[in-house]
């Protein structure tokens, strides 16, 4: 009996062994033999409207990335006579709509990058270069990548790169006129002879205070959200003098000079204004006023 206890006792430890030894202990647990190493780098295609009668509309310039899956998601930020955009196959692609804002002007934006971090996370990576001008301006980009998850989320990073400026710099304008208005510049412009100065207008209040006119508004308007006027004016006792050649140059990030030449002329009148419309100025900008004449 008892060697029977024995050999019993013998037999349950040899397959108790057996079993354990068929059992791969934790350390040997592995994942799949492909699993996805992150993040990857995803390729992708800029989505345009040129050379379409479509314009993009309410985007959020909210420095955010908008992930579009559908169609009816995509119409919700394209205005386009009888759907005419360019074609997306939602059913293998999505698009990504990243926008946002910016203080100064917006000279060149790309992008730097554009990763799969997780199942349904992604990162962008966009580079924008500004100028030094204090004109706000929105930037977006629409990227087509491969098909993603309906709950995919980007996070947009940018770098911010401010244009090396090499001063002086000429800056461009446009001239303004009361010319086919029944406007005319105000006399106290002109009170002082041989005397000029220069002034910066950056309201409507502003310009209407340095003019009359017959009929209320009857003038050229001035979208002051996104211009400056300058405007020079002067007053001197030879004959009336007329401005032949003007230069507007930026000698630093607020400083300007404008260059005023004055050609002279046959008429008894004696005050001279020269206003020009340019991009819109910093508050603390100032113009300096060189006048010269024959």
């Amino acid at each position: 009996m008892k060697s029977k206890i024995l050999t019993f006792l013998a037999l349950s430890l040899f397959f108790a062994g057996v079993f354990s030894s068929c059992k791969k202990p934790e350390s040997e647990k592995r994942e799949p033999d492909n699993p996805i190493e992150y993040p990857i780098q995803i390729s992708y295609e800029e989505f345009s409207l040129e050379g379409t009668q479509c314009q993009w509309k309410n985007v959020p310039f909210n420095d955010k990335v908008v992930v579009i899956n559908n169609n009816e998601e995509l119409e919700k930020y394209l205005s386009c006579p009888e759907d005419t955009y360019p074609a997306i196959d939602f059913s293998k692609q999505t698009l990504l709509l990243a926008s946002g804002k910016s203080n100064s002007g917006v000279l060149n934006l790309s992008v730097t990058d554009l990763q799969q971090h997780s199942f349904n996370k992604y990162s962008l990576d966009l580079e924008i270069t500004l100028s030094d001008t204090a004109v706000r301006s929105s930037w977006f980009k629409a990227l087509i990548i491969n098909k993603t998850s309906g709950d995919t989320k980007v996070r947009l990073n940018t770098i911010i790169n401010n244009q090396e400026t090499i001063y002086p710099i000429e800056v461009p304008f446009l001239d303004y006129s009361l010319e086919n208005s029944d406007c005319k510049w105000h006399e106290f412009l002109f009170g002082v002879c041989d005397s000029s100065d220069v002034i910066m207008i950056n309201n409507r209040e502003q310009l209407e205070y340095c003019f009359d006119c017959y009929s209320e508004g009857n003038y050229p308007m001035i979208d002051f959200s996104k211009h400056t006027l300058i405007l020079a004016f002067g007053k001197i006792y030879q004959d009336f003098t007329l401005p032949d050649t003007k230069i507007l140059q930026r000698s630093s990030t607020h400083e300007y000079v404008l260059k005023i030449h004055l050609t002279s002329s046959p008429s008894d009148e004696k005050g001279w204004a020269v206003p020009i419309i340019v991009n819109k100025m910093h508050k603390e900008s100032y113009v300096k006023l060189l006048v010269s004449k024959n």
